[in-house]
Parts: structure tokens; sequence; C-alpha cells
């Protein structure tokens, strides 16, 4: 058979063409043209054309994650002849990573091998993938201050005190952050200080009222939302709105001890209604949470038996006898116990419960 190309003759040809000539005019191995990959300068995802993806994990610098991009992008789109067997190696990565709109330039080697009447034949290319630094919509989001939610957290009985508040800012900070591991949008934005309490403004409502959940399940108390028109969305032909997410927490927590009604309880649960055991009869009662605003929180104070029958101690604090409700608890003379006062009797706290 005749090359019409060349005009040797030769045992294999390919539309008329031999195998060397064919692959002169065919490359084995073709990166198609405008072939790039967008980055997110500020959380390194890559634009798969549909959507952003997150960066893997295990990838060290920065260069070795833009060059596994660049082969994720190969792998996707490179052309070849059939049957033709690729290796890639990465060469270089030139130029700097940056901000929106930096360029780098990932430089590689293919090698192709592709099996022709029974003679292999193999070609080098130097192949030039550019990576364009932009942002993704998220990021954008962010940079912009957009949110869809704010979460404003308030004390069931007033203003949040510092201490309550900052507890309160280091817990939503760490509960959004595990949040953000499945919901990119689950950011926040900016927080305030007012003088009665926090908000929180969140980049997506979904997860502000996980993180509300997340609040009442560790401190109690209530959730409400509203929600107000901000505009319209002409593109989706929908109105939008801003939401507002109010938490109240109580200002007691688990294991503290309240007077409720004149009388102690212990907090042994927190939910939709807040869960007491009556530290006498040992009754357990369920109360709502608008019910405890004013809640007087005891504290027990250590005291001394000295007769178990009946059962009475002296403070340790101001060195008073004073007499003991009978209760279950285990007592015998000499024994450091702790105590609440009510009307001038000691309620004696089962050491489970300190």
């Amino acid at each position: 058979m005749i090359c019409h190309r060349c005009g040797r003759e030769v045992d294999t040809t390919i539309d008329g063409l031999c195998p060397e000539c064919y692959l002169e005019e065919h490359p084995m191995i073709e990166v198609p043209e405008g072939l790039e990959v967008r980055v997110c300068a500020q959380c390194l995802a890559r634009h798969t054309g549909l959507r952003w993806e997150d960066p893997p994990e295990g990838v060290g610098s920065i260069e070795e994650l833009l060059v596994e991009y660049v082969l994720r992008e190969l792998e996707e789109n490179l052309r070849t002849l059939p049957d033709v067997y690729v290796r890639i190696k990465p060469l270089e990565v030139k130029g700097e990573p940056g901000g929106p709109g930096a360029r780098v330039l990932v430089e590689l080697l293919a090698e192709g091998e592709w099996e022709v009447g029974g003679e292999v034949l193999t070609r080098k290319y130097h192949l030039k993938v550019p990576v364009v630094f932009a942002l993704c919509d998220r990021c954008m989001k962010f940079r912009s201050g957009y949110y869809e939610a704010i979460l404003q957290v308030r004390s069931l009985r007033g203003k949040l005190t510092e201490r309550e508040r900052e507890e309160v800012e280091n817990f939503v900070t760490e509960a959004a952050a595990s949040l953000l591991e499945r919901d990119p949008m689950a950011y926040i934005s900016d927080v305030e200080y007012p003088e009665e309490g926090i908000d929180f403004y969140i980049g997506s409502l979904n997860a502000a009222r996980k993180l509300a959940r997340r609040l009442v399940d560790a401190y109690g108390g209530t959730v409400g939302e509203s929600h107000k028109l901000v505009g319209f969305d002409r593109e989706r032909s929908k109105r939008k709105y801003k939401a507002a997410i109010s938490v109240r927490i109580p200002h007691f927590r688990k294991g503290d001890i309240l007077l409720v009604d004149g009388q102690p309880y212990l907090v042994t649960g927190l939910g939709e209604r807040c869960s007491l055991r009556h530290l006498i009869s040992r009754e357990v009662v369920k109360r709502k949470w608008e019910e405890l605003k004013g809640v007087e929180v005891l504290k027990p104070e250590p005291a001394v038996v000295i007769e178990d029958t009946p059962p009475r101690v002296v403070l340790e604090r101001t060195g008073e006898t004073v007499e003991c409700y009978e209760s279950d608890v285990d007592l015998h003379v000499g024994q450091r116990v702790y105590v609440i006062l009510l009307k001038g009797v000691a309620v004696v706290v089962p050491e489970e419960y300190l």
C-alpha cells in the first residue's frame, strides 16, 4: 500500500496515509482550544462547569493542588485517538497564585502509545494549561456581606451577661464551622453586639435554623422566627426575604438548683420544656420556659452534720445551727454536706447533684 502523502510503500494505511503521516495530521493527544482551570482565589474550590467543587483533602501545597486540578481537567477533556494509551507527567507551575484575576501556567509532558498494524508508535507532547483565579459564588457572597438570616440570641430575663455573651459566641462560631463541612453557606458574615445580646449574620436560612436548634439543645430556651420583605428576584420571579431567628436562653444551666414557687428544684433536662426534680420529694415536673424567667438560682453552701436524728447541721459560713428537712439522704455525724436554706430550714443536696 502506498501513502498518498509521503509516497512510501507501507503495510498499513489509515485513510490512505501511513501511520507517521496520519499522526502528523491527527495528533494522538490534543488539548481543546481555550481549555483552562478556574479556581477560587479564597477557598481554592474548582469550577467544574456546573458548580464549584471544594478542594480534596490530603493535598499539600497550593502548587500540588493546582496540578491535581489540571490533571482532573485533562482526564475529563483531553482529546485522544481511539485506543491510545496516555501517560502524563507534571513538569512545572509557572507564576504566582494570587487574588481574583491572577493566572498561572501548569506545564506537563504527555506521552502517548498507539499500536497500528503490529507496530507501537509513541509521541510526546508538551502541554500548557492555564489556571485562572476568580471568586466562587459562596466567597463572593461572603465578601459582599451577603446573609439570609440574623440569629439573635437574648436572655429570657433580659440581657445576656458578658460571660454568657462570650460563651454563646464561642458556641455558635464552633457550631457554624462544623456546619460548613456540608453547607458552604453556613458562614458568619458579621457579628453585632447590641446591649441586650448578640446578633449573628448567617449566610443561609437553613444554617441559621440549625444553629438555633443547637443552641436550644445545649442551653434550653425558646426559638421564634420572622421574615421581612427586602426586594424581588426578577430572574426567579420570587420575592426576597430576610429572616430573623430569635433565641432566648435561660440564665441557668443543667445541674443548677432553682427556687420555683418557693420550692427547691434541680434542673435535670433542657428541651422544649425545662425538666425539674424536687430536691425533697424527688418528684419530676416540666415547666414552660416563660414560667422560669425570673426564678432565683440557689447556691448550695457547706455545712457539717452534728445530729442525724433528727438531722441538724452547722453552717460553715456563719456557725449557725439549723434543722434539716427529712429526706432519703444518708447522714452521719461529722459528715460534710452541702445545703440550701429554705425559710431557715436546710435542704441537704444529694452528692450526685453537686
